[in-house]
């Protein structure tokens, strides 16, 4: 009678088969319109009773991430608007996506949030830029406000009562940072920073591949030549004394492809000459490439290792993109670096340079110095604030070993061994559902080697390698 329909059902399976599918069919001459169709394991199965795959998620909180940002060219898309992801999912209506014309909201900006919050990881929802300054005040009432307030009263009726505390949320995805931008741009931040003064907004800026020397006139940036409008937003922030965040992207396609990371030190500069009054931080939300296999890895380390020497400048580094369905990635990007089939996931080379980054994580970085005459490596140096511990992040992008003499100045190791971390192997290694264990770290403790005239410590890094040595 034109009316839908819900029809919930439980099926228990008799046997295990990683090839089986859910269908819906008729038994009989007619016509039906499925709207929405929904299968998710039974709470062994998902995480935190979350519509989650316990298995995925496992695996994000394994690769040591503490941070998510749900972002995208899917967020470009006029009809990417937060209010139709809410509610009953089958209720939800679908919209013309950026890479499929056919879309859910099934799976969306509260979705992420909920998963995040449930998996101790900050998230940063990033939203489209026709967003009314209305619809975003209406969304930080829905994440933050109480619940006797109307879109507070909403969150509670659509199953979570209490408020998020929600502090980053990011304005449009590699956006041209213009005049137009910023048309839209103030109207938004002034009611955000009007409802709620701890929301931080991230600008959804874009690349920056060259040295920046004139901030009113370069070159290297895809849609802009100016800075102009990173004034004006510079200006409005301290104005309400605001910090404000820029997200940039990062190439990191093959290992030597960071190297200087085009634009980024200068890009950071000249906002500060813009304004310098002014609280910010350059934030990298993407490290893309066309591929997964070790050669981005190598590229993911070194890029993080040089976005690290730049100080509390660069608060997050992410890397795109998370997740990866295997054979059935059909938007054209290659680069994911968890994969899942229907029955498992694994990790590929990029996901364990995260692992390892995390792992090892020191809060202060020091001065390191490299003599390597064609700069075949890129090392950084973090201690812990106790200054126990050392820790040397070190890329070779050389396919040769590289032996090398490490002089430790006003640092002395109290053991005679090291820990070893290390991820190596051919460039094009990828790890596949077969041999998903094929490109992984090793792990070893090391008895140091010493020059006794000089007492350099000697180490030899393999070729095309990343390595994690940590000395106490």
């Amino acid at each position: 009678a034109g009316a839908w329909q819900r029809l919930p059902f439980t099926l228990t399976s008799s046997e295990t088969d990683t090839r089986a599918r859910f269908a819906v069919k008729l038994t009989r001459p007619g016509s039906v319109d499925v709207g929405h169709a929904f299968l998710q394991p039974g709470p062994w199965g998902r995480f935190k009773d979350l519509p989650v795959r316990k298995d995925v998620a496992e695996a994000l909180v394994a690769q040591g991430l503490t941070v998510l940002r749900y972002g995208g060219s899917m967020v470009n898309i006029d009809t990417y608007r937060w209010k139709n992801m809410i509610g009953p999912r089958d209720l939800r209506p679908p919209y013309r996506g950026h890479w499929f014309r056919y879309s859910s909201n099934g799976w969306g900006i509260i979705d992420f949030i909920d998963f995040c919050r449930a998996a101790g990881f900050l998230s940063i929802p990033t939203f489209n830029m026709g967003e009314t300054p209305q619809d975003m005040v209406d969304f930080v009432e829905y994440v933050n406000g109480p619940i006797n307030s109307p879109w507070g009263r909403r969150r509670a009726e659509d199953g979570r009562p209490a408020p998020y505390n929600l502090r980053y949320l990011q304005l449009g995805n590699e956006e041209a940072v213009d005049e137009a931008y910023w048309q839209r741009f103030r109207p938004m931040a002034e009611a955000l920073w009007q409802k709620d003064p701890n929301i931080t907004i991230v600008v959804g800026d874009f690349a920056y591949d060259r040295p920046i020397r004139d901030p009113y006139r370069f070159s290297g940036a895809p849609r802009i030549r100016s800075l102009a409008a990173h004034k004006k937003i510079l200006d409005l922030a301290a104005e309400h004394d605001r910090e404000i965040w820029f997200d940039v992207h990062v190439w990191t396609d093959e290992p030597r492809q960071p190297d200087g990371l085009g634009g980024v030190p200068t890009f950071i500069e000249a906002l500060r000459t813009l304004n310098p009054q002014a609280r910010f931080k350059v934030a990298v939300f993407e490290l893309n490439a066309n591929n997964h296999a070790l050669r981005r890895a190598l590229s993911n380390a070194h890029a993080i290792n040089e976005l690290m020497r730049l100080g509390d400048d660069v608060p997050v580094v992410c890397s795109a993109n998370c997740l990866q369905p295997y054979q059935q990635n059909e938007n054209g990007w290659d680069q994911g670096l968890l994969f899942l089939d229907p029955s498992q996931v694994w990790g590929q080379p990029p996901y364990y340079v995260t692992q390892m980054m995390s792992a090892h994580y020191q809060p202060l970085c020091l001065e390191a110095t490299v003599e390597c005459p064609d700069r075949c490596l890129d090392v950084t140096a973090t201690r812990s604030e106790d200054g126990r511990t050392l820790v040397l992040s070190v890329v070779n992008v050389d396919s040769e070993p590289v032996d090398t003499r490490i002089r430790l100045a006003d640092l002395a190791p109290t053991k005679d061994r090291a820990q070893v971390v290390t991820l190596t192997g051919r460039l094009g290694d990828i790890n596949t559902p077969q041999e998903p264990q094929r490109v992984t770290p090793t792990r070893r403790t090391w008895r140091l080697a010493r020059d006794d005239s000089t007492g350099d410590i000697l180490y030899t890094f393999g070729g095309n390698s990343f390595t994690l040595l940590t000395f106490e």
